[in-house]
């Protein structure tokens, strides 16, 4: 077997090694037999089985986002390229998800496969996995999400990850990792990852489910009891009884109820389905930041320039004053992105109030996250 001569010693003992394992010439010496060969197939069974773990592959998965973003821009990518540019970016669309379900918002969908080598001993997805199988899908969610700003010179840095595991996910098991963006603030971007798998026949069974958790989301039934207070109320030989010096408040078993009862009704029915009626088996949250060289550079701004609108769907006047911005020069490009926002007198990347107050909404209940992770720093 000739090999290519670039190619590392240790690359060319293996492939040699492996065609040999085919070679019709080994089958049929007569020194084979029966045992020598089932172990060859066993060995070739146990490499297909974990071709996802086998080396660089994890890098070509990461990768290959970027290499299909590389090779469409030069196949389709005319003069200027702004044509090309627009139909990649995000132009005019919603960051979050639109009520009346016109708009996803910021989506990115990878769809996967619990394989043999991504689970346990006990036949389910790894902890691990879920970390190694997001790498792919936070790729291509930048890529989708942030072109533009990555042809400017800009870069993405993970800050920080979070898992919550609530259901196991088999093994040979299809499953979707669905990232969209939750909030941001000055420096972080905060998506949500939701590992998460259909069932065909108990979908709909899981949907109607999940809308009537509201109503039987206690736990703990309420302890009825009569809203009197306990007092004796004829004392005897043995005990006297002054009702006037009775701390009534004291002995009031209504006050137990109420706080009980208020204690398990305040808290939201945790959910156990997404929106379409998948099942939810992990919630991860990354915190991630963008740079210019070393500069830290605003989500807001990041955001804008990528074209995504800050006020109604539809809306590209981020998109065309981003392209203002880019016909000045990488140079001033560059400059923009290092600092030089803050001296613009049109400050398109400003949100407007319905997004600014959903944005304050989502980071009110990730603030309790980041604070109590820092909390365990201090």
């Amino acid at each position: 077997m000739q090999s290519p001569s670039f190619l590392p010693n240790s690359v060319i003992d293996t492939l040699r090694w492996a065609s040999s394992l085919f070679s019709l010439e080994s089958a049929s010496t007569s020194g084979s037999s029966f045992i020598p060969r089932i172990i060859k197939w066993t060995v070739i069974l146990v490499l297909v089985l974990n071709v996802k773990s086998w080396p660089g592959v994890w890098h070509v998965r990461v990768l290959m986002p970027l290499l299909k973003h590389r090779l469409s821009g030069l196949l389709n990518r005319r003069g200027d390229g702004h044509e090309w540019w627009t139909s990649v970016s995000p132009v005019g669309r919603s960051i979050f998800p639109t009520q009346d379900g016109s708009d996803k918002g910021a989506l990115v969908v990878l769809k996967c496969r619990a394989t043999l080598d991504d689970c346990d001993w006990n036949g389910h997805l790894s902890n691990s996995s879920y970390a190694k199988n997001l790498d792919p899908a936070r790729m291509n969610m930048l890529l989708s999400w942030f072109p533009a700003f990555f042809n400017d010179g800009g870069m993405a840095a993970l800050g920080a990850a979070h898992y919550q595991f609530i259901r196991e996910i088999p093994i040979n098991k299809h499953y979707e990792i669905r990232l969209s963006i939750e909030a941001w603030e000055d420096k972080w971007v905060y998506c949500i990852a939701k590992f998460v798998s259909h069932s065909k026949q108990k979908t709909q069974l899981k949907r109607n489910e999940s809308s009537n958790t509201s109503v039987n989301a206690r736990l703990i039934p309420a302890i009825s009891t009569p809203a009197t207070p306990l007092i004796t109320e004829t004392p005897t030989p043995a005990e006297c009884v002054n009702i006037n010096t009775q701390d009534v408040t004291a002995l009031d078993a209504s006050r137990v109820d109420k706080e009980l009862t208020s204690t398990s009704t305040s808290k939201p029915a945790l959910q156990t389905h997404d929106v379409d009626g998948a099942l939810l088996h992990c919630v991860a949250v990354s915190a991630i930041c963008f740079k210019y060289g070393r500069i830290t550079v605003p989500p807001n701004v990041v955001l804008a320039t990528s074209g995504y609108s800050f006020t109604e769907p539809g809306d590209k006047s981020n998109w065309l004053n981003a392209k203002r911005l880019r016909e000045r020069g990488r140079e001033a490009m560059a400059e923009f992105f290092r600092g030089g926002w803050k001296t613009e007198d049109n400050k398109f990347w400003e949100t407007g109030p319905k997004v600014e107050a959903e944005r304050v909404r989502r980071l009110v209940e990730l603030r309790k996250l980041t604070e109590g992770m820092n909390g365990l720093r201090v």
